[in-house]
């Protein structure tokens, strides 16, 4: 689903406790390390929010289909202001709650955010995520061309060790399907 600030406001809180469940679960690198303030997080986000409002980003989310409402997982696109570029996307924080790993949430989510980037006319998006992480596996399985690893890139939010980065394109216009 799309989120609207309008409609969804309300959901902030459940994406900020899910960026959060995602860093203390599996250490993932999302911006924060702790200690982890939900007050910080939740700012964090409302701040993404307000970037929705100007149209320099789209906030993607999904629901668990157990009809709880809670939110499954969210991904963004940004959509940075370039004459050079105003085809280009870049994916950020595609996050699933733990509970809902494995079951289609991830795969569903990029497409849906393809669709969107396709719409708005950003058709060449860009991403990262950390070398070894489950993320980097599933990528290339959608589409996503490997471009290179960045050596101690991140700070672990387990250990505070510098982790690397790994960095993906995909051309929509080229049509590869999920």
């Amino acid at each position: 689903m799309l989120y609207n600030p309008h409609t969804h406001s309300h959901l902030i809180t459940q994406f900020a406790s899910l960026h959060i469940a995602c860093i203390t679960h599996d250490h993932t690198i999302a911006t924060f390390i702790p200690p982890l303030s939900h007050t910080k997080v939740q700012t964090w986000w409302q701040e993404r929010a307000a970037e929705v409002e100007t149209g320099s980003r789209e906030i993607l989310f999904s629901t668990g289909p157990d009809g709880s409402g809670c939110v499954a997982g969210i991904v963004m696109l940004s959509k940075p202001d370039a004459e050079t570029g105003p085809f280009r996307g870049a994916v950020e924080k595609l996050l699933v709650s733990p509970g809902w790993r494995r079951k289609g949430v991830a795969r569903a989510l990029m497409k849906r955010l393809e669709d969107v980037a396709s719409e708005k006319g950003r058709t060449l998006l860009i991403l990262d995520t950390e070398t070894g992480s489950p993320a980097e596996m599933m990528y290339p399985r959608l589409g996503y061309i490997k471009v290179g690893i960045i050596p101690k890139f991140g700070i672990s939010p387990k250990d505070g060790a510098l982790k690397s980065e790994t960095f993906f394109y995909k051309d929509l216009r080229s049509n590869n399907p999920l």
